[in-house]
């Protein structure tokens, strides 16, 4: 059985405009002395749109169809710079990038673990790969430049990586450079949250096989789900989503409560003797403790599975002209993959058929979905269940792929 992590899945957001085609032009310039910075890399974030400055530090993105964009600017020796860039510019973009602050970082280095990867290095992988099928056919082809620390007082592992991470997925014909920013595993809560900057490299030379897993991949995604949302097509989609409410298990919270009156009583006044405490009274037997015992073991919440709803229940509004829509919804949604699945002869497919993901919004937000398939904002939305593993990044689709 494959075991599951809550994730904090991250992207970026990018609002739709269907109509315009525009161009980004600008020059990548060192910040103390405005000279020019060839060969820096700059894309849209998690697609495959990009390009890279010239020598004099010149580039231009051209034909966007997104009003709205986050720019990522990546060079050797520089810090990356990250832009929300809104079409069509007034005028060519100067973006200016200062060194990276090697001081800072050698003092960092003295937490890290020693021989890292080889006590890390699968458990990294495997959290931000994902588990089976595509993330077998995957593999981070610079390991070297991921180094960890690990918090044993707070269980918390983090990963810190010198240079973007080089992903090849043999399965969806992509390499994926990764410029990770941020990973934590929170071994207490069981929490797995990690955010980056992706660029998706196509070298599947367009051949059938990989069409095919592409096809099959976003048919299961977190993407198709989102743009499912957003055209309101869940039951043509085949989805079933139905209200998921959690509440406090008050067996669980009674036995907690009555179990540490009991164990102050022991310990001021029976010496923390538990066997003299059942031979002096008989109100409470060694069965009965045993058993407030298990019921403190129970979960945390009693969860109860309401009704089937739709799109129309939790979209609240939406910019037409921009193609955005605002949704939200209370508690949980409980998300069915679709049935149809157990026809596929697809084995990652099949499987899914009629598995469950549970979707939370944090914090009482709202969120915001485009036709794309992007949210915003993505670290408020928690997701547990089967669609954790087929977020991660061997499963990952650029944001500009399109089914047909």
């Amino acid at each position: 059985m494959i075991k599951q992590f809550s994730l904090f899945f991250c992207t970026l957001f990018m609002l739709f405009d269907a109509f315009a085609q525009q161009d980004i032009v600008g020059k990548v310039l060192t910040q103390e002395s405005s000279k020019p910075i060839s060969f820096a890399s700059i894309y849209i974030n998690n697609t495959s749109i990009g390009t890279s400055s010239n020598e004099q530090g010149s580039f231009v993105i051209k034909n966007l169809k997104n009003k709205i964009n986050e720019l990522v600017i990546t060079a050797v020796g520089y810090e990356t710079v990250s832009l929300q860039i809104q079409l069509p510019l007034e005028k060519d973009l100067i973006i200016t990038m200062k060194p990276k602050a090697i001081e800072i970082e050698e003092i960092v280095v003295l937490g890290y673990v020693k021989d890292g990867w080889q006590k890390w290095g699968v458990f990294f992988t495997e959290s931000i790969l994902g588990l089976g099928y595509h993330a077998e056919k995957t593999s981070i082809e610079n390991p070297e430049v991921v180094q960890f620390r690990y918090d044993k007082n707070a269980k918390l592992l983090t990963a810190i990586c010198s240079a973007p991470l080089k992903i090849k997925n043999d399965e969806l014909g992509y390499l994926l450079t990764y410029d990770l920013t941020d990973f934590q595993m929170d071994f207490k809560e069981n929490r797995l949250y990690f955010e980056g900057f992706a660029f998706f490299e196509d070298i599947g030379n367009n051949k059938s096989k990989f069409k095919k897993a592409r096809k099959e991949t976003y048919d299961i995604s977190l993407m198709k789900f989102i743009r499912s949302t957003y055209q309101q097509r869940w039951e043509e989609d085949g989805y079933i989503v139905r209200k998921l409410v959690k509440k406090d298990n008050l067996v669980r919270l009674e036995a907690l409560s009555t179990y540490k009156k009991l164990t102050d009583i022991v310990q001021k006044e029976y010496r923390n003797n538990w066997k003299l405490f059942y031979l002096s009274q008989k109100e409470y037997t060694e069965a009965q403790v045993s058993a407030l015992q298990h019921q403190m073991r129970q979960p945390e919440k009693i969860s109860y599975l309401m009704g089937i709803i739709s799109t129309q229940d939790i979209i609240i509004s939406e910019d037409v002209t921009q193609q955005w829509k605002e949704i939200r919804f209370d508690d949980f949604l409980y998300l069915i993959y679709p049935s149809e699945f157990q026809k596929s002869k697809n084995k990652m497919l099949k499987a899914a058929a009629s598995q469950v993901s549970e979707i939370e919004l944090l914090s009482g937000r709202n969120l915001i979905i485009d036709a794309s398939g992007n949210f915003f904002p993505a670290n408020q939305v928690v997701f547990n269940g089967y669609m954790v593993n087929y977020s991660k990044l061997a499963f990952l689709l650029p944001l500009d792929y399109q089914e047909n």
